[in-house]
C-alpha cells in the first residue's frame, strides 16, 4: 500500500473531519474551522502524520470547490442584486475598493511588493476585502435575524463581494503577463463565456430541465453536465474552472429551476468541501513569528477596515448609526472565498506558502471572533455609538417628517415597525381614512421604513426602543395605546416584558399592547399589567381553524378566489 493511497486518505480525511465536526457543532462553531483542523491533526507538518501528503485527495477536494463556485453562484440572481437599493449597491462598491487600497497601503508598507514574479500585495488587498458569506449566513440564519434591515445590507454587500471575487479570478491565470492586451484578452474570453452561457440557458437548458425534471437522478446528472461542460469551456479558453464553474451557476440563477439544482447538488458539494479544506489543513505548516505576526495584522484590518469603509458610508446615506454601524461589525472577518483565490495564487506560484499559512491562521481567528461579534453587534453599537456621537456622528439623523401637519399627540404609538405592524397598518387604512393615519405615531430606526410612511403621511420618529432613555424622550405621556408588535427574539437590548415596565413607568395612563411568543410569557406580561398581549400564534389558529371548517364544508374553491382577490389590492409599507 503506498502512501497515497486515494480511498485509504479519503477515509481517514472523512473520519478526521467527523471527528473534529461534532464538538465545532456542539461549541456552535463553523464546521470549516474543524474541517481545517482535522487536516491540520491528520498531517505532517502540525500533526501525526497520518496523511503523508494532501496529493491523494486534491483532485477531489478540487471537485468540491468547483461545485462550491457552481452554487455560489446560482445564488447571484443579477435581476434581484439590481433591486437591492442604494446602501447596498454602492455600499459594494466603496467597501471592496476601499478596503483594497487600505490594504495596499498598509502591506506595501510592510514590505510586500507586486513584480519579480509575486503577486502578494495582490493577493493580500483581495483577500483582506472578502467577507465569509459562509460564516455570516449561519450565524445570523441561527438567530432567525436575516430578514432585518443590518441583515439585508449585510447580505447584499457580500453578493457584491462575490462579483469582485469573480472578476479577480477572471484575471488570475494571467497575473504574470497582466497588459493592456491581456487584460482586455481575459474580458474578451470572459464575455464569451458569458454570452454562451446565458444563451444555453436562456433557450436550451429549459426545455431540457422541462423534460427531465421529473426524474430526480437524471436532474442531477445534467445539473453536473452542464457545471462541467463550461468548465471545460472555461479551460480551453484559458480561464480557471472556477471560473467556469461560477459562471455556470449565475447564468441559471435567475431561472425558477435554480433552487432545484441548488438542493440537489448541495450534499454532494458538502462532501467534497469537507475534503477541500482537509486538504488545505494538510498542508500549513508550523507558524513561525512572521506568520503568526502576519495573521495579526490581518485580523486586526479586517475589523477596523469594515468600520472605516462601511459606515460612512451608509451614515451619509442618512441609515442612522445602527444601520451603519451594525453590517460593518457583521463583516469583520475574511472569507473562505479568500482561502479558494490564494490556494489557486500558490498553484500558480503567485505567492508563497507562508503567507498562504498566514491567510489560514487569520481566517481561524476571525471566524472565531465574529463568532462572538455578531450575535453581540447590537450590543457593540450601543457602547460605540456613544463615542462615535461624541466625534459627531450623531444617532438622530432621521427626524419627523415637517411637510406633513399632524394636529396634536399621538392616540397610537406603535413601537418598531416590522411585519405585523406593517400588515396592522394597512389594516387601519383599509378600515378607516387616511385622516385616520394622523392619529398615529411610529417608533423605528429603519430609515427605509420612514420613507414610505413619510409618504403615506404618518408620523415616523426615529428611535431604539430597547433603550428606555430614548423611550422617555418621545414624550408618550399624552398617548393613549402603546403598542410594541416585535416578538422577543427581534428586539434588541430588551424584551416585551422589559419594554411593558418601562412604558407602565412613562406613561401609566396608557394602554400599552405588548407581544409574546409562548403562553408562559403572555401570562407573566398580563401579571406586569398589560392590557392587551398580542400572541400571534394564536391569532393564526383562530383564522386557520376557521378555513379549515370551511374548506371541509366544501367551500374551498370560494375560499380561494376570495384569498387571491383579497391579496391583489393588499398594500403594505414593507411587502
Amino acid at each position: 500500500m503506498t502512501d497515497h493511497n486515494l480511498i485509504r486518505d479519503v477515509g481517514l480525511a472523512v473520519l478526521g473531519a467527523a471527528a473534529f465536526a461534532l464538538p465545532a457543532y456542539l461549541l456552535r462553531l463553523p464546521l470549516l474551522l474543524a474541517y481545517l483542523a482535522a487536516g491540520v491533526a491528520l498531517g505532517p507538518h502540525l500533526g501525526f502524520s497520518i496523511i503523508k501528503s494532501s496529493e491523494s485527495i486534491q483532485t477531489l477536494s478540487e471537485i468540491g470547490l468547483i461545485l462550491l463556485m457552481f452554487i455560489l453562484g446560482l445564488e447571484i440572481d443579477i435581476r434581484k442584486l439590481m433591486q437591492a437599493g442604494k446602501a447596498v449597491l454602492v455600499n459594494g462598491v466603496t467597501q471592496f475598493l476601499g478596503c483594497a487600497l487600505l490594504a495596499f497601503a498598509l502591506f506595501g508598507a510592510l514590505g510586500y511588493k507586486v513584480g519579480s514574479g509575486s503577486y502578494e500585495l495582490v493577493y493580500l488587498a483581495v483577500a483582506c476585502s472578502l467577507s465569509s458569506t459562509l460564516v455570516v449566513v449561519k450565524i445570523l440564519s441561527d438567530r432567525m435575524e436575516l430578514d432585518s434591515l443590518t441583515s439585508r445590507i449585510t447580505l447584499g454587500i457580500l453578493v457584491l463581494q462575490d462579483i469582485w471575487a469573480i472578476a479577480f479570478l477572471a484575471v488570475q491565470p494571467s497575473l504574470d503577463a497582466l497588459s493592456p492586451i491581456v487584460l482586455g484578452t481575459s474580458l474578451g474570453k470572459v464575455l464569451i463565456l458569458v454570452a454562451f452561457a446565458w444563451a444555453f440557458a436562456r433557450y436550451a437548458l429549459p426545455w431540457i430541465f422541462a423534460r427531465v425534471g421529473k426524474q430526480p437522478e437524471l436532474m442531477l446528472i445534467t445539473a453536473m453536465a452542464w457545471c462541467f461542460g463550461v468548465c471545460g469551456l472555461a479551460s480551453f479558453l484559458g480561464l480557471s474552472k472556477e471560473m467556469g464553474a461560477l459562471v455556470a451557476g449565475v447564468a441559471v440563477a435567475s431561472f425558477p429551476y435554480h433552487a432545484d439544482i441548488a438542493a440537489k447538488i448541495a450534499s454532494l458539494r458538502d462532501f467534497f468541501i469537507t475534503l477541500f479544506f482537509v486538504a488545505l489543513g494538510l498542508q500549513i505548516q508550523v507558524p513561525n513569528s512572521g506568520t503568526i505576526g502576519l495573521a495579526a495584522v490581518i485580523v486586526v484590518f479586517a475589523v477596523l477596515s469594515r468600520v472605516v469603509t462601511i459606515f460612512p458610508v451608509l451614515y451619509f446615506l442618512r441609515y442612522g448609526n445602527r444601520a451603519s454601524l451594525v453590517p460593518a461589525l457583521n463583516l469583520s472577518q475574511i472569507s473562505e472565498f479568500s482561502l479558494v483565490l490564494a490556494a489557486l495564487g500558490v498553484s500558480y506560484n503567485h505567492l508563497s506558502n507562508e503567507l498562504f499559512a498566514g491567510l489560514v491562521l487569520a481566517l481561524v481567528a476571525t471566524t472565531l471572533l465574529s463568532s462572538l461579534i455578531i450575535p453581540n453587534a447590537h450590543g457593540l453599537y450601543r457602547v460605540l455609538n456613544r463615542a462615535l456621537e461624541k466625534v459627531g456622528f450623531r444617532d438622530a439623523i432621521l427626524r419627523e417628517d415637517t411637510t406633513h401637519t399632524h394636529d396634536g399627540e399621538p392616540h397610537i404609538v406603535l413601537l418598531g415597525f416590522y411585519r405585523e405592524a406593517s400588515s396592522l397598518l394597512q389594516e387601519l387604512v383599509r378600515r378607516h381614512s387616511h385622516d385616520a393615519l394622523r392619529q398615529l405615531l411610529v417608533v423605528d430606526y429603519n430609515p427605509e421604513a420612514h420613507q414610505k410612511l413619510k409618504e403615506l403621511g404618518v408620523r415616523a420618529k426615529y428611535g431604539d426602543i430597547g433603550s428606555s432613555d430614548v423611550l422617555r424622550h418621545l414624550e408618550l405621556e399624552k398617548a393613549k395605546i402603546l403598542f410594541c408588535t416585535i416578538p422577543d427574539h427581534l428586539l434588541k437590548g430588551t424584551s416585551n416584558l422589559k419594554l411593558l415596565r418601562v412604558l407602565k413607568g412613562i406613561a401609566p395612563e396608557a394602554r400599552v399592547v405588548v407581544t409574546a411568543e409562548t403562553i408562559a410569557s403572555a401570562r407573566a406580561m398580563y401579571e406586569a399589567g398589560a392590557d392587551y398581549v398580542f400572541v400571534p400564534r394564536i391569532v393564526s389558529a383562530h383564522f386557520l381553524a376557521d378555513a379549515l371548517e370551511r374548506i371541509q364544508s366544501g367551500n374551498a374553491e370560494v375560499i380561494r378566489k376570495g384569498a387571491i382577490e383579497f391579496l391583489s389590492t393588499w398594500r403594505e409599507v414593507l411587502p
